[in-house]
C-alpha cells in the first residue's frame, strides 16, 4: 500500500513537525517515508490530498463495554456514581452484553481515530472476542478487586489467569495488562497477588490512581500510608500504567519519579464527575510520562480522542493562567507516542518511522463545509487538536490493514451492531 500526497506527522528532537510525504507500507510495516514514492505495480494506493495522515490515537484508559452507561453520570460525585450506579448495573450484566456494547464501542473508535484501547474491564474474552473479530489493536485485562469478599476476589484472579493462559500466542495485536481496579478497593493481599502475576506473566500493572479527592483518605484507612507509598510498597520495580492521577501532591511525584510509571489522563471524566483537573503541565515538567484516555462512556461520555485532545488541552489555562503550560505539539503526542510508551508499545506504535507497524489515521482538511471550522487552516497541528473531531477521520489503518476508508468500516456490519 502506497500513501500519497499527505500532509505527514513527524516526530524530530522531540518536536513536532507536518511535511509532505509519501509512505509505503509492505504487510503490516511502515517501509519507506520519502518525498515523491513511485507507485509499484500491484500496490494500492491512497491519495492523501488535502488530507493530514499521523499516528493512529492510543486510548489509554477506557472500559470499552461501557457504551451501554452512556449519560448514566448526571449529577453524581464519583463514589455515588460507582456504588449507586454503576456498580449495582454491572452486576446484572450478561457477556452478550458486554460483547454487544464493546462491538459499538469499538465502530465509535475507529469511525474516529483510534487505532489501539487499553482496556480496564471484566467479561474480559467477550471483549476479545469483539476485538480479534475488529482486527483493532488493544490492551486488555480481567479487573482485581476485593472489596466485595474474598470468594469473589478469587473468582477474579481465576478469571484473570484463564484469560491470559488461553490467549493466542500468535496474535500480536492484543496484549495484556494485571489490573488492581484501586488502591482503594483492593487490600494488601489483592495488590501483593497482582505484584506476583505482573512478575511471572512479565506484564505492566493498569490502575486508577488518585482520581479524587476521597480516594486519597480511603487509600489511608485501609492501607495506612500515601498512595504513592503504596504503589511503591507493591509495585516498585514493575512499569505501571496510572489512570486519572488527578490529586497528585508535589510529595506524590517524588515518589512517582522513583517507579517506572506514567499517567493517563482522562480529562472528560475527570470533570463530568467533578474530580477536578489533573496538572499535566506539572506533571509532564517534572519528567512523568503523561498520555490521554477517555474512560468509559458512563462518565466520559464518548471515545473521540480528539475531544479528549483538546478538553486536554484547553484546561490546562484553567489552573495556569498566564503562566506557560501545554500547547498542541504535546497534546498530540500525549495522544500518539506518550501512549504507546506508557502502554510499553513505542517499538511497534505511536509515529510513523520506518519499521514500525503500520497505525495510521487519514483525517480531512480539505476545504469543504464539514471542515469549515478548520478554515482557514494555517496551523495544521493546532486545528487538529483544536478544531478537528473524530468525524474529519476518513481512514483508518491497523497494523496495514484498512479497517475504515472513506468514512466506510470494513470490518464490523455498522447496521447490524447500531440496531443491537
Amino acid at each position: 500500500m502506497l500513501i500519497k500526497n499527505g500532509n505527514v506527522i513527524i516526530f524530530e528532537n522531540d518536536d513536532v513537525k507536518v511535511k509532505k510525504l509519501d509512505i509505503r507500507i509492505n504487510g503490516d510495516t511502515i517501509e519507506e517515508i520519502e518525498e515523491k514514492l513511485d507507485e509499484k505495480t500491484g500496490e494500492k494506493v491512497i491519495d492523501a490530498t488535502d488530507k493530514v495522515v499521523m499516528p493512529g490515537l492510543i486510548n489509554t484508559h477506557a472500559h470499552i463495554a461501557m457504551s451501554i452507561f452512556r449519560g448514566t453520570f448526571e449529577g453524581c460525585d464519583l463514589y455515588t456514581w460507582l456504588n449507586e450506579k454503576i456498580w449495582p448495573m454491572e452486576a446484572k450484566l450478561t457477556e452478550e452484553q458486554v460483547y454487544d456494547a464493546t462491538m459499538l464501542s469499538i465502530l465509535e473508535m475507529l469511525s474516529t481515530g483510534t487505532t489501539c484501547v487499553n482496556d480496564h474491564y471484566f467479561f474480559s474474552k467477550q471483549i476479545r472476542k469483539a476485538l480479534e473479530e475488529s482486527k483493532m489493536r488493544a490492551v486488555i485485562t480481567r479487573v482485581l478487586m476485593d472489596n466485595d469478599g474474598k470468594e469473589a476476589s478469587e473468582n477474579r484472579i481465576n478469571e484473570f489467569v484463564d484469560l491470559y493462559e488461553s490467549r493466542d500466542r500468535n496474535n500480536d495485536l492484543i496484549t495484556y495488562t494485571v489490573s488492581p481496579h484501586g488502591l482503594y478497593t483492593c487490600s494488601g493481599e489483592v495488590l501483593t497477588k497482582s505484584r506476583e502475576l505482573a512478575l511471572k506473566y512479565n506484564l505492566p500493572i493498569h490502575v486508577h490512581f488518585l482520581e479524587s479527592i476521597n480516594e486519597i483518605e480511603s487509600i489511608k484507612e485501609l492501607h495506612g500510608d500515601t498512595g504513592a507509598n503504596v504503589l511503591k510498597k507493591y509495585f516498585d520495580g514493575l512499569h505501571i500504567i496510572l489512570a486519572h492521577g488527578v490529586k497528585i501532591s508535589d510529595e506524590d511525584i517524588k515518589v512517582l519519579k522513583t517507579l517506572d510509571c506514567g499517567i493517563a489522563h482522562c480529562p472528560i471524566s475527570n470533570l463530568r464527575l467533578g474530580c477536578k483537573i489533573a496538572d499535566t503541565t506539572k506533571y509532564l515538567d517534572e519528567g512523568l510520562n503523561v498520555a490521554l484516555g477517555t474512560d468509559g462512556q458512563g462518565s466520559g461520555n464518548n471515545l473521540d480522542m480528539f475531544e479528549a485532545m483538546k478538553i486536554a488541552g484547553l484546561i490546562q489555562g484553567g489552573i495556569h493562567e498566564n503562566e506557560k503550560r501545554i500547547n498542541a505539539k504535546d497534546v498530540i503526542k500525549m495522544a500518539t507516542i506518550n501512549g504507546a510508551k506508557l502502554l510499553g508499545l513505542e517499538n511497534k506504535t505511536g509515529s510513523i518511522e520506518v519499521g514500525k507497524k503500520a497505525d495510521i489515521i487519514i483525517v480531512d482538511i480539505s476545504d469543504e463545509l464539514d471542515n469549515v471550522k478548520m478554515l482557514p487552516n494555517v496551523d495544521i497541528v493546532s486545528n487538529l487538536v483544536y478544531n478537528a473531531d473524530g468525524k474529519n477521520v476518513d481512514t483508518t489503518i491497523v497494523n496495514g490493514q484498512v479497517l475504515m476508508e472513506n468514512r466506510n468500516v470494513k470490518v464490523i456490519d455498522t447496521n447490524k451492531v447500531v440496531k443491537k
